[in-house]
């Protein structure tokens, strides 16, 4: 359910109808879902976080569980969106940076065809480059621009549509706190005025110029609808979160409380090296990663180059690239 946010709008951002007072007209919110042209799931940073330097892959790569990565609960996400909307074929263009180098297009069959890209323009920010992007489409059509960073823990169908309710230019959706969480729908023609120019942050700069001539508007919903990734430990928190209440294994666990000593998920990528005697405890091993005989991991992150002696403790940390964790604390990184 969303809630009226009317009395606490986001910061510099106009206030739309609540969604449960003011329903569309008919199917007006389905008409104009039915101009989304592509999905622009964002990936690119102007500086690599630890986590990422660490686990040496984009956020989007990394796994959430033996079969799934981020980037395939967004795929899965999409294709349900689709199915909803009825679109046959659905664009989802991953923009990375422009100096990285692209790792891999998704080909799995479905609606929705994952294709990763790299920038077109050095230095444009998230603003920049979405108005970029955008200049490939009609004024009408619609995108809907995400941060590839997160994981979904709401249906994205009844997300874009509860944007769409709002009949605006541009609708952004906000969690409960009021904070935006990234996920957008844009008419291409509301993008016109960013310059073609320069450095332009989508939040910070490009939102205001656009509310200057055009519709902006947020909804918000009750409970947190996404997670996002930055961090070692919020990596961690959103994978517990996906394997507690997203994963249909544990559903019968739901209504139980989450205890820190009850492990929720050990994830070991194909490639890595874990002793049968170590303890894997809501952590993960990347393909590269070695664990050895009587290790303990807790609520860690082991990259490719990372090593955890026989018989040593590592607790919320991320082993990237060292010779036993006890014996070197400078690369094991607490965020």
């Amino acid at each position: 359910m969303f809630l009226d946010t009317r009395n606490q709008p986001p910061t510099g951002v106009p206030q739309g109808p609540a969604i449960h007072q003011a329903p569309p007209g008919p199917n007006k919110a389905l008409q104009q879902l039915g101009q989304v042209r592509a999905v622009v799931l964002l990936a690119g940073s102007v500086r690599a976080t630890n986590l990422r330097k660490a686990a040496d892959r984009f956020i989007m790569d990394l796994p959430v569980d033996a079969q799934k990565t981020v980037l395939d609960c967004w795929h899965d996400q999409l294709d349900d969106l689709a199915l909803e909307l009825g679109i046959q074929h659905l664009p989802a263009r991953v923009m990375i940076d422009r100096s990285a180098t692209a790792q891999r297009s998704s080909h799995r069959t479905g609606p929705t065809e994952v294709q990763i890209e790299q920038d077109p323009l050095a230095f444009r920010g998230t603003g920049g480059l979405v108005s970029d992007v955008a200049r490939a489409y009609a004024d009408d059509e619609y995108l809907i621009v995400a941060n590839a960073a997160q994981i979904l823990l709401t249906p994205l169908p009844r997300l874009v549509e509860a944007m769409a309710d709002q009949q605006a230019d541009v609708s952004l959706l906000c969690d409960k706190d009021h904070r935006p969480n990234g996920l957008m729908l844009i008419r291409c023609g509301a993008l016109r005025d960013i310059a073609q120019v320069g450095f332009i942050d989508l939040n910070e700069q490009a939102l205001p110029l656009i509310a200057k001539r055009h519709t902006v508007k947020a909804c918000r919903h009750e409970q947190t609808v996404s997670m996002a990734i930055r961090t070692r430990q919020n990596y961690l928190d959103a994978v517990r979160t996906y394997h507690r209440h997203l994963n249909p294994r544990r559903r019968l666990t739901d209504a139980l409380p989450a205890e820190d000593w009850s492990a929720t998920f050990s994830i070991i990528e194909p490639g890595a090296s874990v002793d049968p005697s170590a303890v894997v405890h809501d952590s993960v091993v990347l393909a590269g990663g070695r664990v050895e005989a009587g290790a303990v991991l807790v609520r860690s992150v082991v990259g490719p180059m990372g090593r955890i002696g026989g018989g040593e403790s590592v607790v919320e940390c991320t082993a990237a690239s060292h010779q036993g964790a006890a014996r070197d604390q400078a690369l094991l990184w607490q965020t």
